[in-house]
This record gives C-alpha cells, structure tokens and sequence, in this order.
C-alpha cells in the first residue's frame, strides 16, 4: 500500500466519522470542527451573560475568535485537533505541494507574480503587458506537479518564455 493510500484512507475513515456525529450529536465535534468550536464557544459567553445574539459583545468575541495574533485570538487558546504540524502549515506559506497542480500554480506565482492578473483553483491568467490576457487553463488536478512541470520551468526567464512553451 503507498502512502497515499493510507492518507486517502484517513481521509475517508474521518469524513464518515464526522458525518455519522453531524446526524447524531453534532456537539460532540466541538474539538474537531472548528465551527462547532467557535458556537459552543460564542454560545456560552452569551449563556453566562444572558446575551442576545445581536449583542455587539458577541460581535467582537466573534473577530477575536479568529484574530490571526495567537496571542489574541479565542481559536488559539481552545484544544483543537490539529491534522497537520506548525511546521508543515509555515512551509505552506511560501511552498506549494509537489503532488497536485497547486505546485504549477504555487512556482509561478513565486518566479512571475507580478505578471498573474488572477489564480484560480484551475487556471492562471498571466498580463505580459500586452492584449490579450493569457491564460493557462490547469482542469487536472494531477497535472501540474513537481514531476510534470520542474523541467517545463527549466530556462523560462519570464513569462512570455514559459507560455511559449506551453504553446499558448
């Protein structure tokens, strides 16, 4: 079995978890979900302080919750379950994975950003400067990894040469 089998399995073995839990207690996901995290988090507050929902306390508690300072923010502070390492997620900011076409889309967006007018999960719309806007469509999900386009990137000094290669 390949790891990705195993990862794959993980995959499926949890979203059948989370889907029986969704039908029967949706509560009890309070540590894996992270929308039933922030209500019972959100909920208690206004519990306690026999808040109404409009409540602007409730507002404020509600961009806390997700304030991206960890030192502020009430997400960081509960004991979510966490699939990945810190690591992998800093990694993630500046690398795109090798094994799917988010690395096509991650490397030109590192060598040539200022050239992309837009990215999407599917397509890359490059802006040499010149009419028309040229896009790359990227339909399959399994192209565009490492192993397919490292050597495509080989040589390309700018856009123009990498969409010449392309053919487009």
């Amino acid at each position: 079995m390949h790891r990705g089998d195993d990862v794959g399995n993980e995959v499926l073995r949890r979203w059948e978890s989370v889907l029986t839990a969704l039908e029967t207690d949706p509560m009890s996901l309070v540590n894996q979900l992270d929308w039933v995290a922030k209500y019972t988090v959100v909920n208690g507050m206004r519990e306690r302080n026999g808040l109404s929902w409009t409540d602007s306390k409730l507002a404020l508690m509600d961009l806390q919750y997700h304030d991206v300072r960890p030192a502020k923010s009430l997400f960081a502070r509960l004991n979510l379950e966490r699939l990945t390492s810190e690591d992998s997620v800093i990694e993630a900011i500046s690398e795109p994975p090798a094994d799917t076409r988010a690395y096509f889309r991650g490397k030109c967006l590192q060598k040539w950003g200022t050239s992309i007018a837009a990215a999407n999960w599917d397509s890359l719309v490059f802006d040499l400067g010149t009419d028309p806007l040229r896009r790359v469509p990227m339909m399959e999900p399994l192209r565009g990894t490492a192993a397919h386009v490292d050597s495509l990137f080989e040589g390309c000094a700018s856009p123009a040469a990498l969409l010449e290669r392309l053919g487009s």
